[in-house]
């Protein structure tokens, strides 16, 4: 079973795909890009719904997670990513997938074994993941939902 792990911003955004279990995760592929600078608004979300198609059809993904947006609610910021969030629904939609959510730390910690709180995501032991620490913030945080939704 293959999960993808989302992690979007205004600017760019990473994706992991994983397979495995929760005690054996394997990252199959993962990446950070920028989103077209010499886009239009609704030609990026457009090329971001169709790059979100792709992976889900090459990689043979079942599963879809985003890390919702956690912080100010307003703003060019925020509205940014949500309408990236958006994309990936529509993507999901289009590629017949029903199990697209999002969630926040402490959701992603609880699924991974952890109490649910935050902060206990620095008490995970990633070890299982070779090089986890050489990783970008948004690169693991692509990583963790994916992984929280292995089984």
């Amino acid at each position: 079973m293959n999960i993808l792990g989302i992690r979007c911003s205004n600017k760019d955004f990473s994706y992991a795909v994983m397979r495995g279990t929760k005690k054996a995760p394997k990252i199959v592929a993962l990446e950070t890009l920028v989103y077209p600078k010499n886009y239009t608004r609704s030609r990026s979300l457009l090329w971001f719904t169709l790059e979100v198609e792709q992976w889900i059809k090459k990689y043979n993904v079942q599963s879809v997670v985003m890390k919702r947006f956690e912080g100010r609610s307003r703003g060019g910021s925020f509205e940014d990513r949500v309408e990236y969030e958006a994309a990936v629904y529509l993507a999901c939609a289009r590629c017949g997938l029903t199990t697209a959510c999002k969630k926040v730390r402490s959701t992603i910690a609880k699924d991974l074994g952890l109490k649910g709180r935050a902060h206990y995501l620095a008490t995970l032991n990633t070890s299982v993941i070779p090089a986890f620490s050489n990783y970008t913030d948004k690169e693991q945080e692509a990583i963790l939902c994916a992984w929280s939704d292995l089984k």
